[in-house]
């Protein structure tokens, strides 16, 4: 049986950092969003979670580079962690189409393995799932689910929030970051006390758009450093765009910002003139 589902990307509307816990694993408190930039996952699966196992990874499109083509995949990973729990249909193998950038903040392989867990799982919804889940990372408890919610903990504790109002957001891929090396390089200064991604979640209940100075990720400063070609390209990006505040989502290097519909057309030309090659989009919330 042959089953294909949508992946999309998220947003982190907000990110901080409030602590680090003894593992060495940072505390968040997030607001994140998905959006209409997404994978698409073709799975073929097998009535008979009992069967010989093993999984065969299929990756192309445009952002095929560098992702794992076999069982280090995080579908593969997924499948693997749902089968030893019982529970759910066997993944034979499973096919890639990718469309969102890799180490970008746009949380692509963790939604790809949401979207096997989704496929796989039916309509199962046990604990097993979100545990299977919660194994493969962090990120993939919130893109199990999708929409729009607060996160706690390492990313795993979820709080369901009213998805952002109808907008359009500009997103900008500036470069690859490594998420390790980008938390790796966060200074104690950077971390805060929650209260801006608590004040984008109430703007959320509210049904209004957070205001821009509080989005973006407390990983901005540490990304720039990291991946020193990030901050010209933000410059041309900002100059390209003067009227726009972006953001920077995750561990970067994707930056967003919301536009009004009538100005879009025109901020995403001037963009892309700015940074000819770059992954460069309008999306909406999703």
């Amino acid at each position: 049986m042959l089953a294909v589902a949508v992946a999309p990307a998220k947003l982190n509307l907000a990110l901080e950092l409030v602590g680090r816990r003894a593992d060495g694993y940072h505390i968040l408190a997030a607001v994140s969003q998905t959006v209409a930039w997404s994978d698409l996952v073709a799975a073929e699966l097998d009535q008979d979670p009992t069967g010989p196992g093993g999984i065969s990874v299929t990756v192309t499109g445009p952002f095929r580079d560098g992702v794992p083509q076999g069982p280090d995949n995080i579908v593969a990973r997924a499948a693997a962690a749902l089968r030893r729990r019982g529970e759910g249909r066997e993944v034979v193998s499973v096919a890639i189409w990718k469309r969102i950038p890799t180490r970008s903040g746009l949380g692509g392989g963790s939604s790809d393995a949401a979207a096997v867990l989704r496929l796989a799982a039916g309509d199962n919804r046990s604990p097993g799932l979100a545990e299977a889940a919660l194994e493969c990372g962090a990120d993939v408890p919130f893109a199990l689910r999708g929409g729009a919610a607060y996160l706690g903990g390492v990313g795993e504790v979820l709080t369901p929030l009213p998805p952002l109002a109808p907008t359009v957001i500009l997103v900008a891929v500036l470069g690859a970051v490594e998420t390790a090396r980008a938390y790796a390089a966060v200074q104690p200064e950077e971390l805060t006390d929650g209260s801006r991604a608590a004040a984008v979640a109430e703007a959320l209940g509210r049904g209004e758009l957070p205001a821009p100075e509080l989005l973006g990720s407390a990983l901005e400063a540490a990304a720039l450093r990291v991946a020193p070609d990030l901050a010209p390209r933000l410059e041309r990006l900002r100059a390209a765009a003067p009227h726009l505040s972006w953001a920077m989502t995750g561990s970067g290097g994707a930056f967003f910002a919301p536009v009004p519909a009538a100005a879009a057309g025109a901020a995403l030309a001037a963009c892309r003139s700015a940074l000819p090659g770059l992954p460069i989009r309008a999306t909406t919330p999703a």
